[in-house]
């Protein structure tokens, strides 16, 4: 902020009404200003800056003249009028407050579903292909079978939550 009106900056004047001569895109006619000219004439202050002296105590007679009643009726008007403007605000960021929170909740739920769904497709698959292994030996027939049906369930479990979600 400081580098745009730095003291001792060269500042131009453009001229609002311009010669028949020059077209609207042509940047002739800017001349350079002394940048006391500027400072004196232009001083920039802060928004509602004339309230500062409305900002000292004021007594019961200042306070009772018809001005300063319209001058807080004024303020009274404008800040209902802020107070309502910023009531739809809140309630605007309370929606998308509660927009946010459903979706990362629903974020959060899908990827628990997908951690448990990948553990269920591996191990029933990795079951699966050890299950011919455990039919084979003999007198393991029964664990083989077992470990067969409880890897088809849990297959079948990883890709129905794949599904259902």
């Amino acid at each position: 902020m400081d580098e745009i009106d730095r003291p001792g900056a060269t500042i131009y004047e453009f001229p609002v009404s311009q010669p028949q001569s020059a077209s609207a895109t042509e940047e002739a006619g800017a001349t350079p200003v002394a940048a006391a000219e500027v400072a004196a004439s232009e001083t920039k202050e802060p928004a509602r800056g004339f309230l500062q002296a409305a900002r000292r105590r004021l007594s019961e007679e200042e306070l009772s003249t018809p001005a300063a009643r319209r001058f807080l009726i004024a303020e009274l008007e404008r800040l209902d009028l802020y107070c309502s403007e910023s009531q739809q605000f809140v309630a605007k960021y309370h929606d998308q407050r509660v927009t946010i929170a459903t979706l990362t909740e629903a974020s959060k739920r899908n990827a628990w579903n997908e951690i448990l769904s990948f553990m269920c497709l591996s191990v029933g698959s990795a079951g699966l292909g050890a299950a011919p292994s455990y039919l084979g030996i003999p007198g393991a027939q029964t664990y083989g079978l077992v470990f067969l049906a409880l890897s088809a369930v849990l297959l079948v479990g990883g890709i129905a939550s794949r599904v259902w979600r």
